[in-house]
């Protein structure tokens, strides 16, 4: 019995689905394009389906009837979208026309679906048109936020008509128009230091510029913006390296005692036996310690270009620390640990160049730096 149930069911299914797959239930609910399109996917693979041979007859003058009147309708308001309405159906209704010509069996039943070439390339123009005029007067109301809504106007005009006008140079001019541009000038270094910040700044313009990808927002140096003859930034990124020092040493030291009970040192002879014998072992451990640390801040200023105002300012401190450590000892070695024993192969290191050591500095500070830059800038 449950086995019937179940096979009950699956077939339900299976006719269920093929109904919905003939268009049936579309045309049901008023969608007469999506009827038109199922019952034509299904005639292609199941030609002498009669449920989609009815509905693809009875379904594709009345999407083309609703289209129609959707036309009509935009063409007697004087919305701004009414061209992109238009546009939108005589595609619709050229798809149709096409799916119907790629398959024998519909095409046998709507032997000459209409087509509306030169109706929608008028569309596209009047469309391509408007857009491209919306484009130029956001373009000149000259502030960012328009430009961007410009950039998108004129993208759509190039969309409808590809090279429509000067819409390629428009679309040039309303990128500029629309990015905000950013100037990032190189840290400042003490120069009492013989070392530099280049990968520094290199590798945070790398990461501000791989993140900015895509988005309406620029990151120059000096070189870039003097080749690109960009005199008209909108901010500048200041960065200071401050109160930077390197060389802070420090050696220390530390003596120990060291005794191990029980521990083999020999043998013995016991009525002509022969036994292991014990003893303690003691032996002076030294440990050695040196540390070289560094310390500082990176100052971050973002301003404003045009007025000199100080908009956003970060302080980001560290300190690093590079250390060696060795050790020796007087004695028997059986009284160290393993550990200790290691440290007594050991010989003092020698110390990063001042170049490294900043290197090592500025590691935390680049990701601190980056992250305050990017959510400043996150909304551009």
């Amino acid at each position: 019995m449950k086995k019937v149930t179940q096979f009950l069911i699956f077939s339900f299914f299976i006719l269920f689905v093929t109904a919905c797959s003939t268009g049936n239930a579309a045309y049901n609910k008023g969608d007469y394009y999506r009827a038109c399109m199922e019952s034509i996917d299904r005639l292609r693979s199941s030609p002498k389906n009669s449920t989609a041979q009815e509905v693809l007859k009875k379904a594709y003058p009345l999407a083309q009837k609703t289209s129609l009147r959707e036309i009509d309708n935009a063409l007697l308001t004087n919305g701004a979208d009414k061209y992109d309405l238009l546009v939108f159906q005589y595609e619709q209704l050229n798809q149709l026309a096409n799916n119907i010509f790629a398959c024998p069996k519909a095409n046998e039943l709507i032997p000459q679906p209409t087509q509306y070439i030169v109706e929608l390339s008028k569309a596209k123009q009047a469309a391509a048109n408007i857009s491209y005029e919306s484009g130029i007067k956001a373009l000149n109301t000259g502030t960012l936020d328009q430009a961007r809504v410009a950039y998108q106007y004129f993208q759509k005009a190039n969309q409808y008509v590809n090279g429509y006008k000067d819409v390629q140079k428009k679309l040039v001019e309303a990128r500029y128009s629309a990015t905000l541009r950013v100037l990032v000038q190189k840290p400042f270094l003490n120069e009492d230091y013989d070392y530099s910040a280049d990968f520094f700044y290199n590798k945070l313009l790398s990461e501000l510029r791989h993140n900015s990808q895509n988005r309406f927002i620029r990151y120059y140096t000096t070189e870039d913006a003097i080749h690109a003859n960009m005199h008209d930034p909108h901010q500048v990124i200041v960065l200071n390296f401050e109160n930077f020092s390197i060389g802070n040493i420090n050696e220390s030291n530390h003596t120990s005692e060291l005794r191990r009970d029980s521990v083999i040192v020999g043998e013995v002879k016991v009525d002509g036996k022969t036994y292991n014998s014990y003893n303690t072992v003691k032996a002076r451990f030294t440990a050695f310690r040196r540390t070289i640390s560094c310390a500082g801040a990176l100052s971050l200023r973002i301003i404003e270009a045009q007025n000199n105002q100080e908009l956003q300012r970060r302080d980001f401190t560290n300190t690093y620390n590079w250390e060696t450590k060795w050790a020796n000892f007087k004695g028997d070695d059986r009284a160290l640990t393993d550990k200790q024993k290691e440290l007594c192969t050991k010989e003092p290191q020698t110390p990063p160049s001042d170049q490294d050591m900043f290197i090592e500095f500025t590691e935390p500070v680049y990701q601190q730096a980056v992250s305050f830059i990017q959510s400043v800038f996150s909304r551009y």
